[in-house]
């Protein structure tokens, strides 16, 4: 047996030394969505009931701490997890989350997409609800899960009401820096650096984006979520750093928080429940037109200035 023969055969050792490393790609997204599902959602939903006990979580004596447990499950039930099951893949944590840092120009321009686009999808999902509620067919069905998402959104304008300064940061922590960093490394890492193992560039973004829109469960969302997720996952790929999201994620989230803090909880009403003339209709719709027109310019000229070298052309 030569020299090159025994180092391959150590390569290979060190390559599948995890109990993870022969699970094909997509089998590995799916089991890891699995678990941070459950980690988050029933044991972290369990360690809220058991700190605060049954309807206590948004007592306002409690708040405080629910948002704490909140940014701390995050954290805990899906960043580490996530480190935790790389490692188990035998991925290095680098090339998995392109832990790099971003051109500034590439930087900003994602950044400015992201404040862009907030018109467009306002105006989406205006019109969505409109022609779903006119529809003649599945119009109660319909209404009543409308009613249990609104539900649910009300009893979290509880946690995003911020009297104080320092609640307004407690409030940021929660739900705009733990959510940007813990779903970014979640999705545009470990589920992206998958996809990208088996499908083309342009497929693995696609698809990276449905998966962070179907896993946040709101159906009536899911469009303008899709395009967030798609979004975030195509500017990792062009500026090479995972940070260009985090960032962006971020901004998208603190914008909601800062209006909250500004303009109370009234700037979270349903888009659907605003009542328009005809004149401001049409305003409408023009400011979301320029809206997307310029998102889709500024993500063309993101592309042409993506660090990487074949963008999007490794088609399979």
């Amino acid at each position: 047996m030569s020299l090159n023969d025994n180092k391959s055969e150590s390569d290979g050792m060190i390559k599948k030394r995890g109990p993870l490393t022969n699970l094909s790609p997509l089998a590995f997204i799916f089991v890891s969505l699995a678990v941070v599902f459950f980690l988050y959602q029933i044991v972290g939903g369990s360690l809220l009931y058991l700190i605060l006990g049954e309807g206590l979580y948004f007592k306002n004596e409690n708040l405080f701490f629910t948002r704490i447990v909140i940014a701390f499950s995050q954290f805990m039930f899906i960043l580490f997890p996530v480190l935790i099951l790389v490692q188990l893949q035998d991925n290095n944590f680098n090339e998995t989350f392109r832990l790099k840092l971003p051109g500034l120009k590439v930087l900003l321009l994602s950044v400015l997409a992201i404040l862009i686009v907030q018109p467009f999808l306002q105006v989406y999902l205006y019109y969505q609800n409109a022609l779903i509620f006119s529809l003649p067919f599945g119009s109660g069905f319909i209404k009543q899960l409308k009613e249990v998402f609104d539900s649910l959104e009300s009893a979290t304008k509880f946690l995003v009401e911020a009297q104080t300064v320092p609640d307004f940061i407690l409030i940021v922590l929660s739900i705009a820096v733990a959510p940007a960093i813990c779903e970014e490394f979640l999705f545009r890492g470990l589920v992206f650096k998958n996809f990208e193992k088996v499908l083309s560039s342009s497929k693995s973004i696609f698809f990276t984006g449905l998966l962070f829109a179907l896993f946040h469960f709101h159906p009536f969302n899911i469009v303008p979520l899709t395009i967030l997720g798609i979004f975030l996952t195509f500017v990792v790929f062009h500026s090479g750093s995972i940070y260009t999201a985090v960032v962006c994620h971020f901004v998208n989230n603190f914008i909601s928080a800062l209006a909250v803090f500004v303009y109370g909880t009234d700037s979270l009403e349903n888009i659907d429940n605003m009542q328009m003339t005809t004149g401001e209709q049409i305003q409408f719709v023009i400011i979301g037109i320029i809206s997307v027109i310029l998102f889709v310019l500024i993500m063309i000229v993101i592309k042409k200035n993506s660090l990487n070298k074949h963008p999007l052309s490794n088609e399979q």
